[in-house]
């Protein structure tokens, strides 16, 4: 159990809806690795006279493994989030899952970012800072009103932090990357992006991958594995060329992300038949993955880490603000409700709804009226000004965020009815990540890794350190927290 000095404060962060309080470690990451520090030396001092107690003929202890000799594998489900995990592992079948859980070690839920979302959820999970640092604000990445709406945050270059990759290439250690978001045209000696033509939305094009992939990469597996069958789902794709390159190229450091529980919490809710039978294929993949590593010679030397971006919760309605955008002249568009231009600009997140107007521009009152009808249907849990996005490390230049009730998704759409329901429960994410169903998975497997040992809750913004301790790099300097050194043996 991880227990800090000083007790927690509380801070209230919003400035309209109910009251929200968020808790603050009781001391910052700096000061942390400073106590890390004083102990290690303590511990050193105490280690020199072990070591002039201790007859010379005392076995010494096997040295660590140089970094060129170890192997991490990150498995990404997303959407998996802790306490779905639980919900459904018990009534399933699955063995891998629970197997790693049990003989290594895991969290019961991991606190992610604002908003909770695939692309700044899985930068933080490779650099260890939070959005506002590394600069993947949320999946979308356009910030002009009618402007590249479909485009993502798909290229690396975005990344204003170091990541684990960059790490691993100044130590020399090799890396593969499989549909990891935000790693188009990375340092990544084996990459297949996730990347799509914005022109045909989600839509499966390989010729469109193997643009921006490792030159050559897709030709080969293609040669080995052979073409995608018509239908196949895409985490079976993403499992066989991980399987691919594990074998075949034995990187010192793997991620791959899975993506098919995602699709069907958002089409059926995340308590739905079918998200469990997805988890359950999912659970088959992990051992695939496993075995890959057991056929590539590896599994003596590769630790394993399942996590995930966020949770989900089920949704019944959608609430379109930028209907009464349009209507209050802020914002134009067509006849579609497709947003055309205007002053403002807006990012919908699903739970969340981000807003943005020029520093020079005093829209903030024109703003808040437009948004009457919300308040006073009861349709908006809270409201977030900037000082609150900031101790969230949400985007600096967001002006505002609208916050759904439980129930209630944002969408983008400036036509039509301003909230409808739905016929069926969906379910989305996005929200504040204080909520239960909200946080994420973390589990660490393997030959580095001590069995049964509890995290409790722990912040996503520990994941890279740790796994950049498992790849046997020391650097203070990464990330805004020390790894979890308690699971390590």
């Amino acid at each position: 159990m991880r227990v800090d000095s000083n007790p927690p404060t509380e801070v209230a962060v919003l400035t309209e809806g109910p009251a929200l309080i968020l808790p603050q470690t009781g001391r910052s990451g700096k000061n942390r690795r400073t106590d890390c520090g004083r102990a290690f030396l303590l511990m050193a001092a105490a280690l020199v006279g072990l070591v002039l107690i201790l007859p010379p003929w005392a076995p010494a202890q096997a040295s660590p493994r140089p970094a060129q000799e170890r192997h991490v594998l990150v498995i990404s489900v997303d959407g998996m989030g802790a306490s779905l995990y639980d919900f459904l592992a018990a009534k399933i079948h699955i063995s891998n899952l629970p197997r790693l859980r049990m003989e290594g070690s895991y969290a019961e839920g991991v606190l992610g970012v604002y908003p909770t979302v695939t692309y700044p959820s899985h930068t933080t999970i490779v650099t260890g800072r939070m959005p506002a640092e590394h600069g993947i604000y949320s999946n979308l990445s356009s910030r002009e009103a009618g402007k590249n709406l479909a485009d993502w945050f798909w290229f690396t270059k975005a990344i204003q932090v170091p990541t684990l990759w960059d790490e691993a290439r100044a130590h020399h250690l090799t890396t593969g990357a499989v549909f990891w978001p935000v790693t188009a045209g990375a340092p990544i000696d084996w990459d297949v992006p996730e990347i799509w033509d914005p022109q045909k939305p989600l839509q499966v094009d390989p010729a469109y991958v193997a643009k921006y992939a490792t030159p050559g990469l897709l030709f080969e597996a293609l040669l080995e594995l052979g073409p995608p069958q018509p239908g196949q789902e895409l985490d079976v794709t993403r499992s066989r060329l991980a399987a691919f390159i594990l074998k075949k190229y034995k990187p010192n450091l793997l991620l791959v992300h899975l993506c098919d529980l995602d699709g069907v919490e958002h089409e059926f809710g995340p308590n739905s038949p079918q998200a469990a039978a997805t988890l359950e294929k999912i659970d088959g993949h992990v051992g695939e993955l496993l075995a890959a590593d057991q056929a590539a010679g590896l599994s003596d030397s590769t630790d394993v880490f399942i996590v995930s971006d966020h949770g989900f919760l089920p949704v019944g309605a959608e609430i379109k603000p930028n209907v009464l955008f349009v209507k209050a002249g802020l914002l134009t568009a067509d006849g579609k409700g497709n947003v055309t231009g205007g002053r403002i600009d807006t990012v919908a997140d699903g739970g969340s709804f981000f807003i943005y107007w020029p520093e020079s521009a005093d829209l903030r009152s024109t703003v808040n009226e437009a948004l009457k009808p919300l308040r006073d249907a009861g349709a908006l849990w809270a409201v977030l000004d900037r000082a609150a996005l900031r101790d969230l490390g949400s985007e600096p230049a967001a002006q505002m965020a609208l916050e759904a009730p439980t129930g209630y998704a944002f969408g983008s759409g400036a036509a039509g009815d301003l909230i409808s329901r739905g016929k069926s429960i969906t379910g989305t994410h996005g929200y504040l990540p204080f909520r239960r169903e909200l946080e994420a998975s973390f589990i660490a497997w393997g030959p580095d890794i001590r069995a049964g040992v509890d995290l409790h809750t722990i912040r996503m913004t520990e994941i890279a350190p740790t796994i950049l301790k498992a790849m046997g790099i020391d650097d203070p300097d990464f990330g805004d927290e020390p790894p979890l050194v308690e699971i390590f043996k």
